[in-house]
């Protein structure tokens, strides 16, 4: 990756210190002409890699460009896949760094005042990172979070379905699986004990 692009992808403005990367950046700190140069990176490079990186930056700032081009990323796993690791353990985390994406797309876009369009917007990119999340070791805690804040209980279903998918495999989720009885216990504690008890399990069966 070139100098200018690294730079235009990553970089923090003076006075940012806020932010962790560029994706934290408030709009004040993001002029139009950094954004402009972000999308021409997205529409004209020949890298899959920083296609995906311009998609998700342009998410995290509110652009629904950005949200169009990281959903068609996901649908076509091209230069997407292994994109970031955990830093703990090494695993991909890359989907873990496109639910935040998205999450601060709908945060964005409803400051603006579209907490309506917003809600519809991400809800298939988040349906399918949680899909993803039942077969791949990547945390959702965060949409957890999200859906709890903005009451958005049509994710419920999404989630029974993730813990029918992830309860039989604790060696690989018992993280997950305990976010996810968490969770699910103040919405359909009836789901969540009748599942534990068919497999012969209790809430603390997954305590980590």
């Amino acid at each position: 990756m070139e100098r200018v692009t690294y730079d235009l992808l990553y970089s923090l403005p003076a006075g940012a210190d806020y932010a962790v990367d560029a994706t934290d950046l408030d709009a004040e700190d993001i002029p139009q002409s950094r954004v402009d140069r972000v999308l021409d990176l997205l529409l004209g490079t020949n890298s899959g890699m920083e296609h995906f990186l311009a998609a998700r930056l342009l998410t995290s700032w509110g652009y629904h460009e950005g949200l169009t081009a990281l959903e068609k990323c996901m649908s076509d796993r091209e230069g997407i896949d292994g994109a970031f690791a955990h830093r703990i353990h090494g695993y991909d985390d890359t989907y873990r760094q496109v639910l935040l994406a998205v999450i601060r797309y709908f945060s964005n876009v409803a400051d603006r005042g579209d907490v309506d369009g917003a809600g519809a917007q991400v809800y298939g990119p988040l349906s399918k990172i949680i899909s993803l999340a039942s077969t791949m070791p990547f945390e959702i805690s965060n949409v957890f979070d999200f859906v709890s804040r903005e009451g958005f209980l049509e994710y419920i279903p999404l989630f029974e379905q993730h813990l029918l998918s992830i309860v039989d495999q604790p060696e690989v989720h018992r993280w997950k699986i305990n976010d996810a009885i968490g969770f699910l216990l103040r919405f359909d504690s009836e789901f969540v004990l009748s599942l534990l008890t068919q497999r012969g399990q209790t809430v603390d069966s997954f305590k980590v």
